[in-house]
């Protein structure tokens, strides 16, 4: 998997990998509105697998990015301790 990172005009740093069956995930900044109060969310992007429609994506808070980002950890910890499946 490799990982790389890119600047995007407004919305700041990104960070992108291609899983192993191809899709793209895509994390990023993400700022909404203007003014004094702007509203900043994480963004989430997952791109279809070759072959296949759109993707998808998400603007979350960063209480909810927090949720996510613990619950990926959590899983993956679980994975640590099981060989891979056929």
């Amino acid at each position: 998997m490799d990982i790389g990172t890119s600047g995007a005009d407004s919305i700041g740093l990104h960070v992108c990998f291609r899983t192993t069956c191809g899709r793209e995930i895509r994390v990023g900044h993400l700022v909404l509105g203007g003014g004094h109060h702007p509203a900043h969310r994480v963004s989430l992007g997952v791109g279809a697998p070759p072959g296949a429609g759109d993707g998808t994506w998400a603007g979350l808070t960063v209480g909810e990015a927090r949720q996510l980002a613990a619950a990926l950890l959590m899983q993956a910890a679980e994975c640590d301790g099981h060989p891979p499946q056929a």
